[in-house]
């Protein structure tokens, strides 16, 4: 009877052996028989990641299109150069041309020939690195929303009054008020340019390519200044961070009215800053 109360607690002694080795094997994270594994840091206990920044906005300079180039706007013209080089743009600015000026209202008065000063003073600007460029050829009202035949025409003069006064180099074409047809359009291509529009580029095959190409400027005062600054730079940003290429439309007459040239100053100024940001 001794013996088996003996045994008896013997082996209840046993179990409890049994019973608190796999209970310490559970504690240290270990099944009995599994090779142990690392445990899983909590979340909370992890080192920080430091946060991804988002993506860069790379910002570059706009490009400026400067209309109506012509000798009736000689010295509104030298005003806006004035402001272009002090930020340095003579390589982002392209300058339109028009070879005759509203030849309806003053006949061939504006005649570029008639003017060699101020075709001087282009090939000057263009020596600077500013790129002169056409914009139709008397820029009169709708000129080239027209017949193909009328058309061509047209660019022929424009370009052959261009190559006589040593630009011969021209690629781009700014419809006057943007108004072309297809007659017109196709005759522009086939003389092999690239036709400038407000929200994209058609190239020579008629692909197109899409810019943000607006204007702020238009015979404001000095109250809205801060608006159209506003705006222009919101409109910047977004074309600049969705990587479309930013052009700027000026006028001679109607920026150098009011606030158009403290605009125009202060948005090149603040481009700057993001641009060194």
């Amino acid at each position: 009877m001794g013996n088996r109360r003996l045994a008896a607690f013997l082996l209840i002694v046993a179990l409890l052996v049994a019973v608190t080795g796999s209970v310490a094997q559970f504690e240290n994270g270990r099944n009995p028989g599994v090779n142990p594994q690392p445990r899983e840091v909590s979340n909370h206990l992890r080192k920080s990641t430091p946060p991804r920044k988002s993506e860069e906005v790379h910002y570059e300079k706009p490009t400026i299109l400067v209309h109506d180039v012509t000798p009736f706007y000689f010295d509104e013209l030298r005003e806006i150069i004035a402001v272009l080089d002090d930020y340095n743009y003579s390589n982002s600015t392209i300058l339109f041309v028009i070879p005759v000026f509203d030849t309806t209202h003053y006949g061939d008065e504006w005649d570029l020939r008639k003017h060699p000063d101020f075709v001087e003073y282009l090939h000057e600007l263009q020596e600077r690195g500013y790129r002169v460029e056409l914009h139709g050829y008397a820029h009169t009202y709708h000129e080239f929303n027209c017949s193909h035949e009328l058309a061509n025409e047209k660019l022929d003069n424009a370009t052959a009054m261009m190559r006589e006064l040593g630009f011969d180099n021209i690629t781009l074409f700014l419809p006057p008020a943007w108004a072309i047809n297809n007659e017109s359009l196709r005759v522009i291509l086939e003389h092999n340019f690239t036709v400038v529009m407000t929200d994209y580029l058609i190239l020579p095959n008629g692909s197109r390519v899409r810019i943000v190409n607006k204007e702020y400027s238009w015979y404001i005062n000095g109250s809205q200044v801060r608006d159209r600054l506003r705006v222009a730079l919101h409109d910047y940003r977004k074309a600049s961070k969705e990587g479309i290429p930013f052009y700027l439309s000026v006028h001679p007459g109607p920026v150098n009215y009011g606030g158009g040239l403290e605009f125009l100053r202060e948005f090149l100024e603040a481009v700057d800053n993001l641009m060194e940001s």
